[in-house]
């Protein structure tokens, strides 16, 4: 995310076999098995969505990135991504013992032993997984990522994989139980590409356009990363202020998407702002939750899947259902989400 130009292109380009159609194909089945299995224990039941979605999609990220079933080595590792992120807004910036920063160094201590002592053996083989695939690709030199750079790469991938897609996720999960004709619409799209309870296949994933855009409205009205830092590379004006070149910038999707000229009645959830014929008529950077440019955001079709295929496996097996009045509060850092954990009921149907 920090990286600029030519180191950030190369690793970028090393990094992007992991998305390519035969490994994301992979994942989706992998996503497909870990989703039914949980929301079978969510069914009938009223609890917290955010912590039980935090834990799944660290578990899928686990299995999908990793390569490692769930269990107690899975959970280690999970551990020490959520220590990380923690740190990340910790008041104490020294790693003292007992602090969030102290916390967090040593989770980033364990990963990196642990993803270190892989990579050779990762190389040798020949898993699907994304830490796998990563290895063992080179670059135009024929040359390996150095194992300092995959570790530090996998460290980022797993904190964007979970922590963003469990807000994103929470959020609709929240807009849809306020807007039940909206499960309705979606439920029926569903169904007319893959049977109740059966998930969805990667090829069929671009058939499912209005559950697309009942995600994108999720993350317009709440961008998991309201804010990313920047830097001005040259002098420029703004807002009546000028800017100097080197000046640390702060781009605010939050602000952007809110921003009236382009989102009229921006509070609204709608969806059908999405629609190819009212999308097209807007600005560019009007809705950047995956930011835009060089840095887009390496793993959005990832992000577009996991949810994709998370809402089919729901939908059409379940009533999303909250307390009448219920009004949850948001924390919006580090990244956005309901304070009490969001208290929904899965009703079967």
């Amino acid at each position: 995310m920090l990286m600029d130009f030519e180191k950030h292109r190369a690793d970028r380009k090393i990094l992007s076999v992991a998305f390519k159609p035969e490994p994301m194909r992979h994942y989706a089945d992998s996503l497909n098995e870990g989703i039914k299995s949980r929301i079978g224990k969510w069914s009938g039941k009223t609890f917290k969505f955010y912590p039980a979605i935090k834990e799944l999609t660290l578990d899928l990220a686990a299995t999908s990135f990793l390569g490692i079933p769930w269990g107690p080595e899975a959970d280690k590792v999970n551990k020490a991504f959520v220590d990380m992120v923690q740190a990340s807004i910790g008041v104490v910036r020294v790693p003292l013992p007992f602090t969030a920063m102290g916390r967090g160094a040593k989770g980033r201590a364990f990963l990196v032993d642990y993803f270190g002592k892989m990579v050779p053996e990762r190389r040798e083989g020949s898993g699907e997984d994304m830490f796998s695939q990563i290895c063992r690709t080179r670059d135009d030199d024929g040359n390996y990522m150095s194992v300092e750079a995959i570790v530090d790469h996998m460290n980022f991938l797993m904190m964007a994989a979970h922590d963003t897609i469990t807000s994103s996720i929470t959020t609709l999960v929240w807009e849809l139980a306020r807007h039940p004709e909206w499960q309705d619409r979606l439920r029926e799209e569903m169904l007319a590409v893959a049977p109740a309870g059966e998930g969805v296949g990667h090829n069929s994933l671009g058939q499912l356009e209005m559950t697309e855009w009942a995600f994108k409205e999720a993350l317009r009205l709440v961008p998991p990363v309201p804010s990313f830092p920047r830097r001005a590379l040259k002098d420029f004006d703004y807002g009546g202020y000028r800017i100097p070149a080197g000046a640390s910038v702060g781009v605010s999707p939050a602000f952007t998407h809110m921003m009236e000229e382009h989102w009229p009645e921006p509070e609204k959830f709608d969806p059908m702002r999405f629609s190819p014929e009212v999308a097209r008529e807007r600005h560019k950077y009007a809705w950047v939750p995956f930011g835009g440019g060089a840095h887009m955001c390496l793993g959005l079709h990832f992000a577009y899947m996991q949810a994709k295929i998370f809402f089919h496996h729901v939908v059409t097996t379940h009533r999303i259902v909250v307390a009448p009045g219920y009004e949850p509060e948001w924390q919006v850092l580090p990244i956005p989400r309901p304070k009490d954990g969001l208290t929904v009921t899965f009703e079967p149907l």
